[in-house]
This record gives structure tokens, sequence and C-alpha cells, in this order.
């Protein structure tokens, strides 16, 4: 396949993901029109709902302003993102500093002139952006100007702020007048003042340009004259001052070019402000690719800040895309010539200079940018990297779009869940609280018959053994009998003659197999937990179902626990809460080995110490000592084969006396529960105001149909489903284009 082809390719998986970005653009855009629609309401409901609805309408209106802000500003950036996907060519960004032969490469790959690609050894010569395409043809270019606003605004105004010269103008003719000073303390660079009395001073020489309109077409031999700063004889031009970009079609001298296009960007080192916010704009909107510049100086040269300057000024602009060094090349600049020879200094450059250092590329080349063979060579490889990698380059773009619509989408879905609330509380208390009191006197009365016949079970079970804890022991003591790490009489021999002595060996070989047991102990851990998780599960099922709390959260357990406990309001003076307390306290609950089991077995455990075994080495002087050839290794594996036994039996001994502890554990806490949120005095106005406040959400659907009754209400639900709708849709397409990639 050939590089046009495969360039074809890519162009129609783009031209699909287009197509996907559109839909989610008009997606979003229906979404904002459905919000402004309910902020409207919003804006009509307030004056005429009961105080209790008009808080939570102006707690949803600070929501509300933040997703009206933030819908358009997405909706934006994704207009950008298809500007990127529907475009009919591949965008090369060629970047650099000025003076360091970026537009001698073009020239060399394009066959490109001064004509249409100004160059200069002395100042700076390109003065704006230009965009060239292959065409078959004649070569020939259209000049986009700017307009008094974005002039003013985009070229102007950031000088005014970083000189600190006051408001910006207004107009042309305010930006005629004279110049307010330079602050004579200012620490600014005085390059940016004297950059900017620049374009004061020959406004007159492009002020025209500024109110052309539309492009200018203009044949080869004028390019220059808009692009460069000087002109062929050196002298000075002021065109390119009032020039937004200039877009170049023409023959290149490399056909297979055809579906890729060079963005020439202003060489940065002057003081020009917008050099460095073209690059950042350009980044984000225009280029797929880019070909960092750079000729070392032949007396000496190295990566400096101003090159480190340029890169991050890139970086920002790719923003949160791909990886700048996933899409650039360095391309190192050799000049060989009998007045200049910088080979020696590019060869550093390239190999010892930039590895390593903050200038991240995927690749770098050394090339001469005068010879076409060299540049073309390169270009292959920048176009093969470019072919290769685009869909990954591209997915990094998507992946920053598709996260900023999940989290636009989860954002509108709780608002429409509190917002279909509202209905319910917009009304008077006449019409809801008759109802509200039957169905909360009903649910309380099944929590707390619920919540009793748990604590009545829990209470017949307390002295029963714990079924999960007595089956984890048993397996540890199987384990342990299995498995003793016991070693044989040729290791312990070993290592007593590495260590010194058989008693040593011996205290070390007590403490290894005490911290051996210690560990396998600790698998009684998961059980207690296991225990305490089934629990906390039991009370959270009772308050989702006899409670009817399930809409408050959609978790389970200990969550759940929370998720309620979070709900509940400040109803007392001192702004404490019984059931909030009593529900954190649940949650907090746990049933830990290290608190009911690990000293246990600690103690059982002592036998295995080197200081104080169950079987004592023999001591010196008595029937047999250390070095007495009667206490042999074998004695000796004998001897820890005894220690660890009576250690293991100790532990199976004395932990039978606990087996029930967690149950009545679970019994005790759960009672405890009980007595906090059901016996306690005062906790029934507690769930009542409780109740109240989560209502709609208990009850789904009961106030509802009072709500129908009002039209204003009725609009506002309507309003506010379809906004659900809609956003559920979107997120249903979404899944359905994550499954189909």
């Amino acid at each position: 396949m050939s590089r046009v082809e495969r360039i074809g390719v890519i162009r129609q998986r783009r031209a699909r993901q287009a197509r996907l970005l559109e839909k989610r653009s008009d997606a979003l855009t229906d979404v904002l029109a459905g919000l402004q629609t309910i902020e409207a309401l919003r804006a009509r409901l307030v004056g005429i709902v009961p105080d209790e609805a008009r808080d939570k309408l102006q707690a949803l209106g600070r929501d509300l302003e933040g997703l009206l802000k933030d819908l358009p500003l997405e909706i934006a950036a994704l207009k950008v993102a298809l500007t990127r996907f529907n475009r009919e060519t591949l965008n090369v960004g060629v970047i650099g500093r000025a003076r360091q032969g970026k537009s001698r490469l073009i020239q060399s790959l394009t066959g490109l002139t001064e004509q249409e690609v100004p160059t200069s050894d002395g100042d700076y010569c390109t003065g704006v952006t230009s965009v060239l395409r292959h065409e078959p043809g004649e070569a020939r270019a259209e000049v986009y100007f700017h307009t008094e606003r974005s002039f003013l605004g985009e070229i102007i105004g950031p000088y005014f702020t970083r000189l600190d010269l006051g408001d910006a103008p207004l107009s042309l003719a305010g930006f005629a007048r004279p110049l307010p000073a330079l602050n004579s303390g200012s620490t600014v660079d005085g390059g940016l003042y004297k950059h900017l009395a620049g374009f004061h001073t020959y406004l007159p020489e492009y002020r025209d340009w500024l109110t052309t309109g539309l492009p200018l077409p203009i044949p080869r031999h004028r390019i220059r004259s808009f692009v460069a700063q000087k002109d062929e004889d050196e002298q000075p031009l002021h065109a390119f001052r009032a020039v937004r970009e200039v877009r170049i079609t023409a023959p290149f001298a490399h056909a297979d070019w055809t579906g890729l296009s060079l963005i020439d960007l202003p060489g940065l080192g002057e003081a020009n402000l917008q050099d460095a916010e073209r690059i950042v704009d350009a980044m984000q909107d225009e280029i797929d690719f880019v070909v960092f510049v750079r000729r070392p100086n032949a007396l000496g040269d190295a990566i400096g800040t101003e090159d480190f300057r340029l890169h991050q000024y890139v970086h920002a602009g790719l923003g949160s895309g791909p990886a700048l060094s996933e899409c650039s090349f360095l391309i190192v600049n050799k000049c060989v010539t009998p007045e200049l020879d910088n080979s020696k200094q590019a060869e550093l450059m390239a190999h010892e200079w930039v590895p390593g250092s903050p200038f991240t590329v995927a690749q770098t080349h050394i090339v001469d940018c005068s010879r076409s063979e060299e540049v073309a060579d390169v270009m292959d490889k920048v176009v093969d990297h470019l072919l290769a990698n685009l869909d990954h380059l591209d997915a990094a773009h998507l992946a920053v779009r598709g996260e900023k619509a999940r989290e636009l989408r989860d954002r509108v879905r709780k608002f429409t869940v509190r917002a279909l609330s509202i209905a319910e509380f917009a009304q008077p208390s006449s019409v809801w609280f008759l109802p509200f009191v039957e169905l909360f006197n009903e649910t309380h009365r099944r929590l707390a018959t619920a919540l009793a016949g748990l604590v009545r079970t829990l209470g017949q079970e307390r002295s029963l053994q714990d079924e999960l804890l007595y089956t984890t022991l048993e397996e540890i003591y199987e384990q342990a009998v299995a498995e003793p790490g016991h070693p044989s009489a040729e290791e312990i021999a070993s290592r007593a003659a590495s260590e010194g002595g058989l008693s040593i060996a011996y205290g070390q070989y007590l403490n290894e197999a005490r911290a051996r047991l210690s560990r396998m102990f600790l698998e009684c851990e998961a059980a207690l937990h296991s225990r305490t998780v089934a629990m906390q599960r039991q009370v959270a099922q009772i308050l989702a179902g006899p409670g009817e709390l399930a809409g408050l959260s959609g978790k389970d357990g200990k969550d759940f626990l929370l998720d309620v406990a979070a709900r509940i309001p400040q109803v007392r003076d001192d702004g404490t809460s019984e059931v909030r307390y009593a529900l954190e306290l649940l949650a907090g609950f746990q049933l830990s080995y290290r608190g009911m089991l690990q000293h246990r077995v600690r103690a059982c455990l002592d036998g295995l110490r080197a200081d104080q075994p169950a079987y004592p080495f023999p001591v010196a002087g008595q029937d047999s000592g250390p070095d007495d050839t009667s206490v042999t290794p074998g004695l000796v594996r004998q001897m820890l084969i005894v220690c660890y036994d009576e250690a293991l039996s100790a532990c199976r001994a004395d932990l039978r006396h606990v087996l029930a502890d967690p149950s009545a554990a679970i019994f005790a806490i759960v009672e405890e529960f009980f007595d906090r949120v059901i016996s306690a005095a005062g906790t029934d106005d507690e769930w009542r105001i409780f109740y109240q406040d989560i209502r709609t959400e208990a009850w789904p659907g009961k106030f509802a149909a009072l709500a129908e009754r009002s039209h204003h209400l009725r609009e506002w639900s309507e309003s506010v489903r379809a906004v659900a709708d809609l956003v559920g849709e979107a997120a249903h397409e979404s899944q359905s284009q994550g499954s189909a990639a």
C-alpha cells in the first residue's frame, strides 16, 4: 500500500471518529438547551413554592450555574476536535527558534523557493504561520488577516497586560494614540516594550489590511511580502503584522506527500508574545505531529533554556492529548561549508545532550537541511512514524473528550435525580403531611420490629461457636501438622557448623518455627472480617427493606450505613444525632484477629522462644553439654518437634474457649445499635425529621402524584425527565461505541 493510500485509510478512520464526535456534540447541545429551559423554570418557581422547596431550588441553581458554564466549553472543545478529525490532510508542524533552518528544510522538502518560503541568515525572517499543502498546478496562496478585534485582543492586549500599561485599547484609533510610558520600576524585559512600539510605530503601514475581511488571493511572487519581516534586499516589511496565517498550495518536489500539509510557525526567540501563543493554538487545533529544528553553533552549543522553553510551549499546546515524546522528532541541522562546520556539535547534541534531558522526542536525526535527499529521507521516517502511530495519538485526544463527556453526564444525571424531587417537595405541608405521617408510622414500626428480631436471633446465638472461625482454625491446625517445616538432621548439622554450634542453630530454628506458626494464625483475620461484613449487611438490608431507605444509596453493607449516616440532619440543639452516631459506630465496628486472638496465640508460642524454649538445650556440665557428642543433630531435631507440637497443642486448647467470642461481640454491637436508634430517648423525633427530609426518596411516587395536580410542577418534572432521558441515551450510545471499538 502506497503512502497516499495509507493516508487515505487514516482519513477514513478519522471520518468515522468525526461522526461520533458530531453525535456527542449534538447530544450535549440538546442537554444544554434542556438545562436552559430548566433554569428558566427554576427562576419562575423560586417565587411561588414553599420555603423548603425554595431552599432546594436555590441549591440546584448553583449546580445549574456550573453546568451551564461548563457545557458550552465542552461543546466548543468538541468542535475543535471535530475540525481536527474532519481535516482533509495530516499536518506536520515545523517548529524552532529563529535562524535554525526551518525554512531551509521546508524548501528542500517541497522544492519551493525564497518567494514562497523566505529565509534569512541575518535577522528574524518568517513573521507569520504558513500552511503549505501539495497540489498539482500553479502555486497559489491566500492571506488571512486579523480583524481589528482579534488584532487588539490577541496581539496587542497581551503586551499591555504583561507590561502593566493599563487597559488595552479597544480600537485602532485608540492604539494609534501615544503609547503609555513603561513604568521606570518595571522588572519586565524592555525588549517587550520595544516590540510593542514596533507595532505602534508602523501601524499606518499595515492598518488597512485589518479591515479587509475576506481572505486575499495572491500570486506566488507576492507571498514573501506578507509572511516575511524583510524583503530580499533586507528592507523591513510590515504587512505580516496584520496577517493571521497564509495558506499556500503548490506542487511539492515529492508528490507522495499528497494528503499531508506542512505548518511553518514563526521562529521563537525575540520578544514576540504572540509567537508562543501561535504555537500553543496550532498544537491544539491544527498540528498532528511536530518536527523541531535545531542548528548547533559550530563554536560550541548545547540544549539550553530557550530550547526547553520552546519545548514547554509545545507541550502546553498538547494539553491532555498524546505525550510530546510520542508525536515529535528533533532534526539537528548539520551545516558543512568552508566557512562553517558544526558536525561535531551536531553529533554531541543528538547523542549526548538531548538523551536524558527534558527535551523529549520520539526520535532525533542529524540532517543537513539544505540537502533535499537528506531531508526527504528523514521526512520519510516522520511520515512512517506518523502513519504507524496516528491511531494511538488520535486515541489520546478522544480519551480526553470521552472522560469529560462522562464527567458531564454524571454531573447532569446527579442533578436530574435531585431536581426530580423538587416537584414533590414544592407543595404546601397541608397536602403532604397527613400521608407522610401514615407512611412514617408504618415504616418506623416495621423497622423497629425487624431490628428487634435480629437482636433476638443474635442473642440466641451468642453462646454458639463461630463456624467460620472454627473451620479456619481447623485448616490452620491441619496445615501446621502437614507442613511443620522441620529441618533435617543434615540441615541442622550444616547450620550448626556455619553458625557456631548446635545450641545457636537450635535457637534460630525455634524463632523461625514461632514466626512460621504465628503467620499461619493471621489467616483468622479474614474469617473475622467476613463475620463483620455479614452483620453489617444484615443491618443494611433491614434499613433498606423494612426501613424503606434503599433509594438513598446503591451500595451495600458498611458503605450503605455510611451513606445513610451522611444524610441524617443535625436535629438536636448541640448538633449531634443519636441515629447518625449509631450508624457510624456500626459501620466502624470490626472483629479483628489482633484484637481477639493474637495475644492468646502469642502466649501459646512462648515455648518456641530461643531464650526460654519448652525443651531447653542441655547445659554444659550436666548429663551432656553443647560440646558433648551425645547432643546430636538428630536429637536437636526431636527437641524442635517437641517444642513445636507443644505450642500447637497449647493453641488448640486455648483457642477453643474463644470460638463463641465473635458471636457474643456481634450480638453486643447490634444490641447497642438497637438501643441507640430505637430505645434511646428522642430517637423517634430524629427518625421523623429524617424521613420528612428524604420522603420523596423513601417513598418514590407517593408524593409525585400530588405534585402532578400542579401545572407548573408537572412542567418542571417533564423538563427534568427529558434531560435525564437525553443523558441516558448518550450514555447508552457511548457504551455501544466503546463495544464496537
